[in-house]
């Protein structure tokens, strides 16, 4: 994976994503959120730690060292992020959340010139800009019908706070201090996070009560586990640290593109010339957000 280029990298994630919206949509009513939460991570841990269990508790010194900084990305990539984003698809629609987690590109920016300073230049935020025209293209199917009807729920809140919180993640990346490999990283922020999430999964399982298992749960534990968590996040932290932070988030708009080609192969749908037109309009934008290096490199 190390050789791989960032744009192949985040594409890659993009594409794993895409197909934990439609997941995490499809068991929404089955299978209560926090508990999809702590089960993915639970059993993404299962298959990191033998690959670098060993690697952590050698350098669990470095974690140690830096350990509010591992606990912050921790929090907001493993735990934040994705309770916030399966307790929206609850009670919002898969159009709305698609929309909202494709604002990313802007607000990466924001957040980065918050925390680092770090400004845009103007042809990178002609190609956000136009990434984010294509992402509304395909959401919209091009009708101005579909926007204008556009309403907020409670869910849409969740989202959008997943959004902010994926951000800051996304942006403190470049602050690393540790020499972890990267399934090594992983690992430690899912160690941290797991613990947070089993709170959390108590809570819920008190007030709610557990779910059935069965064939098509289990199969959405392991692909959120496996795809949207450990080679997902292997690749996007990767990719993050070829290109920065602000040059990556415009391949957050892969999402909703990555979703409609999934759900043409998985719930029948039909591939219209809006998904054709949106994606080429996405790719001129990450062809042009990619072309200059921000003023200051990320990690």
């Amino acid at each position: 994976m190390s050789r791989l280029p960032a744009f192949v990298l985040l594409s890659a994630a993009a594409a794993f994503w895409g197909g934990n919206f439609i997941v995490g949509r499809a068991v929404s009513s089955s299978m209560p959120p926090l508990t999809l939460s702590f089960y993915r991570w639970l059993v993404a841990l299962v298959f990191l730690l033998p690959l670098a269990g060993r690697e952590v508790w050698r350098k669990r010194d470095q974690i140690t060292a830096n350990f509010g900084w591992f606990a912050l990305v921790a929090f907001t990539g493993t735990v934040l992020f994705h309770v916030l984003v399966y307790v929206g698809l609850g009670t919002t629609t898969a159009i709305n959340a698609t929309l909202l987690v494709a604002t990313s590109p802007v607000v990466i920016p924001l957040v980065a010139l918050i925390i680092h300073r770090e400004r845009i230049a103007g042809l990178q935020g002609i190609g956000i800009a136009i990434s984010v025209v294509g992402v509304g293209i395909i959401l919209t199917r091009a009708e101005i019908d579909v926007l204008t009807s556009f309403a907020f729920s409670s869910g849409d809140l969740y989202i959008l706070g997943a959004v902010v919180a994926w951000a800051i993640y996304s942006v403190v990346l470049r602050d690393r201090r540790d020499d972890l490999s990267p399934v090594g990283f992983v690992l430690a922020i899912t160690v941290l996070g797991v613990p947070l999430l089993f709170g959390l999964y108590l809570f819920e399982l008190i007030g709610q009560g557990g779910f059935d298992v069965g064939p098509g749960h289990i199969l959405t534990v392991l692909y959120v586990s496996l795809f949207a968590s450990v080679l997902a996040y292997l690749a996007w932290n990767k990719g993050v640290e070829l290109i920065g932070a602000v040059r990556a988030g415009p391949y957050m708009s892969l999402m909703p593109v990555f979703a409609a080609l999934l759900a043409v192969v998985f719930l029948d749908e039909s591939l219209e010339l809006f998904h054709v037109a949106g994606t080429a309009v996405i790719a001129l934008g990450l062809v042009l957000s990619g072309r200059r290096p921000v003023s200051r490199s990320t990690v």
